[in-house]
């Protein structure tokens, strides 16, 4: 069974949306720093393998 396309777009928009909107309420830039460049980084290696 192949999964949908966007699955993986999904679960990156829930995972990493959550934490970096977290960090930001917590005023913690530094962890909000942290999950924005790991967020760009997935997205970039989920689109390049293509």
């Amino acid at each position: 069974m192949k999964t949908p396309p966007f699955t993986n777009l999904a679960v990156f928009v829930i995972f990493f949306g959550i934490a970096l909107t977290e960090a930001i309420q917590k005023n913690n830039w530094i962890e909000a720093a942290l999950f924005l460049a790991l967020g760009a980084l997935s997205l970039w290696a989920d689109f390049s393998k293509k």
